[in-house]
């Protein structure tokens, strides 16, 4: 629901009473313009609301009872959503909105209903959870479902994150509050930053630096994820399916907001480097302990934040910041990007917090014994 009403009212500005009754599109004419990607975009966005409302209210209500209330569910807030939208000038209210956002919601309900008792009463999820991820991993397995969707967000490095002070120097606008704090505490950072930008001849060095960039990002990730794993959990095919799984998204989320250009012209040469070379690494690292995966995990993030900050922009960035911005996905980029920028200060704060516990629980042993 937070996601819908985000999308729905990106970017929370402009607000305007028109002298328009909020319901008045329920009975306007029909848009004169709808494309298939809109109508199809607007049933996809709700699905997802049906089958967790049916999943929510299980096992209280089950059956075409549960698809009818995500139906309700579906209606009343995409309802919501238009009548609001009338006061955004940068939104238009439309009955067919409305329409297909319901049935997305129906649709939804439909699918899940029928298993809903399999993913619930009989478990099957929560024996894999308890089978392969440790009693603590709520909080890293959340992040790793996040991780693919922080790629989604056009990056001139394939998985570049942590990036938000970087962004805040290349853009330092005098009314920006952060970014006059730095200004005025390191005088000097803005010139220094200057002074690191690349220049046309250096390609070779770029590749090189998106290697890196992307070789810490996935071998943090991915030494984050073995942290969370029990012994016997199937590490590596849980490794190679959240890798797959996040190329194929991004690759699919590139196509859809730029459909003239490939699906892959992300993938360089210099990210194939890192994601080949690093794999190749991992599979090596996730013999060691679990102590020290931590340790190198906590490492690796780090080193991406810095990078990512420190390094200027590449001119030979499949995607400039103009190209983006006329994206299809814009009103869920930047929540993406935001996502991509916080994602490895909460991965380290993770780290650090399973580190003391760690530390604790060793500490009460010794102190029984």
């Amino acid at each position: 629901m937070l996601l819908v009403i985000y999308a729905s009212l990106y970017p929370f500005a402009g607000w305007t009473d028109t002298g328009v009754s909020p319901f008045a599109f329920l009975t306007a004419p029909l848009p004169r313009y709808n494309t298939g990607f809109d109508l199809m975009t607007n049933v996809w966005g709700y699905m997802p609301l049906g089958m967790l409302t049916v999943l929510a209210v299980h096992p209280r209500i089950t059956g075409w009872r549960a698809v009818l209330l995500a139906l309700l569910a579906g209606l009343l807030l995409s309802g919501a959503m238009e009548a609001i939208q009338t006061y955004l000038p940068t939104r238009i209210s439309s009955n067919v909105d409305l329409a297909t956002n319901t049935i997305g919601a129906l649709l939804g309900g439909i699918v899940m209903a029928p298993f809903a008792g399999r993913l619930i009463d009989r478990g099957g999820l929560r024996r894999v959870r308890k089978h392969w991820f440790e009693p603590h991993a709520t909080f890293a397995i959340l992040l790793l479902l996040l991780w693919p969707f922080a790629q989604t967000f056009p990056q001139e490095f394939l998985f570049s994150m942590g990036g938000v002070v970087r962004s805040m120097l290349l853009d330092p606008s005098p009314d920006a509050f952060l970014t006059g704090v730095i200004h005025n505490w390191f005088p000097d950072l803005f010139d220094w930053h200057d002074q690191l930008q690349a220049h046309p001849e250096a390609l070779q060095r770029q590749e090189l630096l998106e290697a890196l960039i992307t070789a810490c990002s996935w071998v943090g990730t991915a030494l984050l994820a073995t942290v969370t794993m029990r012994r016997g959990a199937p590490m590596l095919p849980l490794l190679a399916a959240l890798l797959t799984s996040t190329l194929l998204l991004k690759a699919g989320a590139t196509l859809l907001q730029f459909p003239l250009a490939g699906a892959w012209d992300w993938l360089s040469s210099g990210a194939r480097f890192g994601l080949v070379v690093g794999s190749l690494v991992l599979v090596l690292l996730v013999r060691l302990p679990r102590w020290l995966r931590g340790g190198l995990a906590m490492t690796l993030l780090i080193a991406l934040i810095v990078l990512s900050n420190v390094l200027p922009p590449s001119p030979y960035s499949w995607v400039s910041a103009q190209a983006w911005r006329l994206g299809r996905f814009v009103h869920f980029n930047s929540l993406s990007q935001w996502i991509g920028w916080l994602w490895p200060f909460l991965g380290l704060g993770y780290l650090v917090w399973r580190a003391e516990q760690t530390h604790l629980q060793r500490r009460a042993g010794r102190q029984a014994r």
